[in-house]
């Protein structure tokens, strides 16, 4: 095996170093021709005469309007549809009450928690090979209405030093399991 790699090697060199072998390059330059568009002069207007025969109150320069210019259509802004709504929901802001071991104690939390309307989760994750419930609260449009909701809460959630969490940093974290508990 190796004597028929050692001869092909060999011819394979033999063939590449021959007189007869042609190298074709070729090449191809492309131009592109730009049009210049032609500048209308506009007209100037002498103002040393008339502005010295004005007050300085009344002198006011008007810029040379363009008479052919056509007026541009307003650009009429359309709301988003239901559809596209749907298709990039908005991601805000959360409250991380707590951080539990086990699936009972966020029940717990969570039964604690206030019932105005807020979104209450639970977040599963492993952290150095320990599985870790988060208790997260809420649905804010920036993190200062989070931080505003976190000094609302109870004393007792108070103590637990809660703090703002993106629901956007948790949909792209590698455990974004957000399950809503109410």
């Amino acid at each position: 095996m190796k004597k028929i790699a050692i001869v092909g090697l060999s011819v394979a060199l033999t063939a590449c170093v021959s007189g007869d072998y042609v190298t074709d390059v070729t090449s191809e330059s492309y131009r592109e021709d730009y049009k210049v568009a032609k500048v209308e002069p506009t007209m100037i207007h002498d103002m040393s005469e008339t502005m010295a025969e004005k007050p300085m109150e009344a002198q006011a320069v008007k810029p040379a309007m363009n008479t052919t210019a056509k007026a541009k259509p307003a650009v009429a802004i359309i709301p988003p549809t239901a559809k596209q709504t749907a298709m990039n929901p908005r991601y805000g802001f959360t409250i991380q009450v707590v951080a539990v071991g086990s699936q009972a104690k966020v029940d717990q939390f969570a039964r604690k928690l206030p019932r105005d309307g807020q979104p209450i989760w639970e977040n599963y994750k492993v952290v150095n090979g320990t599985k870790w419930y988060t208790v997260l609260y809420g649905d804010y449009a920036t993190r200062k209405d989070a931080k505003k909701a976190i000094n609302e809460l109870s004393a007792e959630f108070q103590q637990l030093k809660p703090f703002v969490k993106s629901i956007d940093e948790i949909k792209s974290s590698q455990f974004p399991t957000l399950n809503k508990l109410n």
